[in-house]
């Protein structure tokens, strides 16, 4: 895998394990093309403010805990998706080998059938793949060492222009885990 990342990015991809949705129906078998540009609807996006302040807790921290650092730092690296317009546009790529993904600066870059290792955003080791489940592509970012693990589900509905990303971020200063669902629109060509 290929990262290229940039402080306080998110990735827009996703959301909670398991949320099966209606998916666009694919010709004589093939899979559905995600590939493409697409803007962030948050009126049909669950609530990121109050997701946020749920799971990950206040903006500074309680403590001298180390685990504090950690969390103010994930809050304010989620908060960019709501805060940052740039950040508000996600791009997909993908073909038979690899799938692209990314808002703003960051795009993360995962290879089908292979397991890889890349440097988390603060600074661990992370094991990561993609694969499809049906005709949804999902993702998983986990820590090499420790429980921290990010799992985002896309799927495109059946109209080809609505894309959901359900994304699941677990982590153990969290709260609970975050869950929500992110909806976006394929940008017209």
């Amino acid at each position: 895998m290929r990262r290229t990342r940039r402080p306080l990015a998110v990735p827009a991809s996703a959301l909670a394990l398991g949320l099966l949705l209606p998916v666009a129906s694919a010709a004589q078998g093939q899979k559905p093309d995600f590939s493409g540009s697409y803007s962030f609807v948050q009126k049909r996006s669950h609530d990121l403010q109050e997701a946020i302040a749920r799971s990950v807790g206040p903006a500074q921290t309680v403590g001298s805990k180390k685990s504090e650092l950690v969390r103010v730092w994930i809050r304010s690296w989620l908060e960019g998706l709501v805060t940052d317009p740039d950040r508000r546009i996600l791009t997909i790529e993908h073909d038979a080998a690899a799938f692209k993904s990314g808002t703003g600066d960051e795009v993360n870059s995962y290879y089908f059938g292979r397991e890889a290792t890349s440097q988390g955003p603060g600074g661990g080791n992370l094991k990561v793949n993609v694969s499809w489940k049906d005709n949804q592509i999902v993702t998983e970012e986990r820590e090499a060492k420790g429980k921290g693990r990010i799992t985002a589900v896309y799927t495109l509905l059946p109209d080809s222009k609505t894309l959901l990303v359900a994304w699941r971020l677990e982590h153990e200063s969290l709260l609970q885990p975050l869950d929500v669902r992110l909806a976006f629109e394929r940008a017209v060509p």
